[in-house]
């Protein structure tokens, strides 16, 4: 029999009691009664009756709470801790370092933390494994300590770890405080590539888990969304008397969540060479997209013999309460991936997308959900158009480099559509007819357009694809389709929208239709895909970067000689579009051109997930740059020797240029990381035209240039003994020639490259005036090809 009184439950078996227990956190409710077993065990229940327990005597009497740990061995042969006859804890042993833990009397097990520094980085940085030891237990009652260590396999550090089990009176939940060291062996200097792992933990039943809460160096409170995609890592959290704690669960409540407090002093931080120097370490933290798990991490290090790195933190629980007023307090994390204003748009719709099912990337969502992706774990390059003025009133606006891919949710176990009509769930084979309503927006290069995949469910293997352009240039909405033929072994249909050139492309309203066999498509819709871009020009032969200035708005220039929807460029080498900050658009003497002009407004005018703003102003050694006037495109990794290169410009500079940290001069084009720097040399108009090469090499013109004058400006460079040859031209004519003597030809080129400023500090060489048409090609111009380019528009 079962007795149940308020938070009270007792068990007799044939009349003996054998079961008191008060749960504390969670009261039971009248209403339900439920019977069942656990344990893969197989129980027969018969005659079950319900009767009030009013009157019976009270099963347990109100007394103080007396914690009594003590530890024994139980399940797996493990040691574990019990407060009473109630596990609270699993120990880790030899083999696996895994701690499961309650948080609160009388609830489940909520909590995973390992008992070793994670230094290995889960494997990838297998120099740095340990072997750690059994824990020593000792103590009971009150509290349960265990004690342990664990050795690199390299013998290059070891560390020592004490646990304290306990309980808070205040909350009424467990806690489970850690005390290590690490230290670096004799030897040679150790270099902790992925920095001082030394907390790492899970919360259990992970996927309902809505935010994690922290706490910043500054003390402020800041939040997190978790769901299935890395925002990337959170840096700067508070070692004394930081925190970190679980908020909220998708369909459910909890009487307590996981957090770990950070109890870590700043005096232990010190350099082993010179015990009264402090080092400045830094704390982060990331969760892991698959898993939910989640660590923190001081950030790489080289740490001499002898180096020690104390930390003290402790695994509890947060009753719900608290960490609802926590969660009150705190902000989203300022970042990119986490903009408010910026959403997820989810492909769970059949048949008909309408782009009506969305969440801004600050708000959290279930795991097991679809949004379209631009890749994996970056945000998303498309945006959500509300009030689109055309079909449900959502789109998908799809702007520069634009893309996002999802699977539609055809055959997945549990779906079925708002119709409820279970015969529109599934892919069968057949002509599909698949409808769209599309608009573009200044649109330069191929366009937008509509991809599917059919893949078989098991394998992934592709079985067939479609690529639809839609069109390129400006025009209102209207209906686009095609007719896309289903293999009979497709499992999985996936759907993608790209906008690999300028402009925005946005799109609605996109409907699947099985035809009947023999059935025509309506009027104005395509029998197949339309497979061929439209026509856009092409760039001359070898161009790297053919940047137009054609526009005339926007944050970005569409590069002519890189043409995604062709065979991928083999060429490491390769630009990709211009990312602007601060320029303004102007048609001058019918040349289209961007002008470079001291900010005086503070203006900040950029997208924020461009690489321009991620990887530069973003970046603290950015800090207060995000006002230059400038563009950008590229990065400072990868690359190739080249065997020629040739850097051209249409210019019309400002009677001064910009004060920088040098001053006297103004860069037009830098290529390749400073490598190859095209610019003009003098505060003041007239200006001299130079090449500078890896910074150490200067080649002038004597031919002056005026200011408020269009002129054509150009650089070709060629190896020659060992070296480089450069040749400088003005409006097509042969301006100066020179010999570099410290940069060998052979070196690395990497595909970088900036107009207007020098680029690895953004402090000096600001253009001003403006810059039009500008050309980078892989191999040296002749004369009459520059001569060509110069007395062209």
């Amino acid at each position: 029999s079962v007795v149940t009184q308020g938070h009270a439950i007792g068990v007799k078996v044939d009349g003996q009691q054998k079961i008191t227990f008060g749960d504390v956190p969670l009261p039971l409710k009248s209403g339900r009664v439920a019977i069942g077993t656990s344990s893969q065990a197989k129980v027969e229940f018969d005659k079950v009756s319900v009767t009030s327990s009013e009157g019976r005597p009270p099963l347990l009497t109100a007394s103080a709470r007396v914690t009594q740990l003590s530890v024994r061995k139980w399940l797996g042969d493990r040691q574990w801790v019990f407060d009473s006859d109630e596990p609270i804890l699993q120990l880790h042993n030899e083999r696996d370092p895994s701690c499961f833990a309650k948080l609160m009397p009388g609830d489940k097990p909520r909590l995973t933390f390992d008992s070793h520094w994670g230094l290995e980085n889960q494997g990838a940085f297998p120099d740095a494994a340990s072997k750690w030891t059994e824990p020593v237990v000792s103590g009971g009652g009150e509290t349960v300590s265990a004690l342990w260590s664990s050795r690199n396999v390299k013998d290059r550090f070891l560390t020592k770890s004490t646990l304290v089990v306990g309980f808070d009176s205040q909350r009424g939940t467990y806690s489970y405080d850690i005390d290590s060291e690490l230290e670096v062996l004799p030897g040679e200097p150790f270099h902790f590539r992925y920095g001082f792992d030394f907390e790492h933990h899970t919360p259990l039943d992970p996927f309902r888990w809505q935010y994690l809460i922290a706490r910043r160096k500054n003390g402020e409170l800041y939040h997190r969304p978790v769901y299935p995609i890395d925002p990337g890592p959170q840096n700067d959290l508070e070692i004394y008397r930081g925190s970190r704690v679980w908020y909220g669960r998708h369909g459910e409540t909890v009487p307590v969540v996981p957090a770990v407090e950070y109890d870590i002093k700043a005096d232990w931080h010190r350099d082993p060479k010179d015990v009264a120097k402090l080092l400045p370490r830094k704390l982060n933290t990331a969760v892991c997209a698959a898993f939910y798990d989640t660590g923190v991490s001081f950030e790489p290090e080289t740490a001499a013999p002898g180096t020690k790195l104390r930390v003290k933190y402790r695994y509890t629980g947060v009753p719900a309460a608290e960490a609802e007023s926590l969660f009150k307090q705190s902000k989203i994390y300022d970042s990119p991936t986490l903009d408010p204003n910026h959403h997820y748009i989810f492909a769970d719709e059949w048949p008909k997308l309408t782009f009506s099912k969305f969440v801004p990337l600050s708000e959290t969502w279930i795991y097991g959900r679809t949004p379209f992706m631009t890749a994996h774990n970056t945000r998303p390059t498309y945006e959500l158009e509300k009030n689109c003025g055309a079909g449900s009133g959502f789109a998908m606006k799809l702007g520069p480099a634009s893309f996002g891919k999802g699977n539609l949710p055809i055959r997945r176990s549990g779906f079925q559509p708002d119709d409820q009509d279970p015969k529109s769930v599934g892919l069968e084979k057949g002509r599909w007819l698949v409808t769209a309503l599309v608009k573009s927006i200044n649109t330069h290069g191929p366009g937008g357009r509509i991809e599917l995949e059919a893949t078989q469910a098991k394998t992934n293997k592709v079985l067939a694809t479609a690529k639809h352009f839609v069109g390129n240039g400006s025009f209102d909405w209207k209906p686009t389709g095609f007719v896309f033929d289903v293999p009979e072994d497709a499992g999985v249909l996936a759907i993608a929208f790209g906008n690999s050139g300028t402009g925005e492309m946005l799109v609605t309203d996109v409907a699947f239709k099985r035809l009947a066999d023999g059935e025509a498509p309506p009027a104005g819709i395509a029998s197949k895909p339309n497979d061929q871009p439209p026509n856009f020009g092409s760039a001359p032969a070898g161009a790297l970067a053919d940047f137009r200035m054609l526009e005339g708005k926007g944050n970005f220039v569409f590069n002519y000689a890189n043409n995604s929807e062709s065979p991928a460029s083999s060429n490491p080498l390769q630009l990709g579009h211009l990312d602007l900050a601060n320029l303004d658009w102007v048609v001058d003497s019918g040349r289209p051109a961007l002008r470079f002009a001291d900010n005086t407004t503070n203006r900040k005018d950029y997208r924020r997930d461009s690489g321009l703003a991620r990887h530069y102003f973003e970046h603290p050694a950015y800090a207060g740059k995000n006002t230059l006037p400038l563009a950008l495109t590229g990065h400072h990794g990868g690359g190739a020797p080249m065997k020629g290169g040739t850097l051209a410009a249409w210019i019309k500079p400002a009677a001064e240029m910009g004060k920088g940290g040098h001053g006297n001069k103004g860069d037009v084009i830098g290529f390749g990381a400073r490598r190859f720097v095209l610019g003009l040399h003098g505060q003041k108009a007239p200006y001299q035209l130079a090449a500078r090469i890896n910074v150490n090499d200067v080649i002038e013109s004597p031919t002056k240039i005026d200011a408020d004058r269009w002129h054509h400006v150009a650089m070709t460079t060629q190896p020659a003994d060992g070296q480089w040859r450069i040749r400088l031209f003005i409006n097509g004519q042969t301006a100066g020639d020179g010999q570099t003597k410290k940069f060998p030809s052979d070196s690395v080129i990497v595909p970088s490259l900036i107009l207007g400023s020098e680029i690895f500090y953004f402090h000096d060489a600001y253009y001003r005036g403006l810059i039009g048409r500008t050309l980078v090609f892989d191999r040296t111009l002749s004369e009459n090809e520059i001569k060509e380019l110069a007395t062209s528009f």
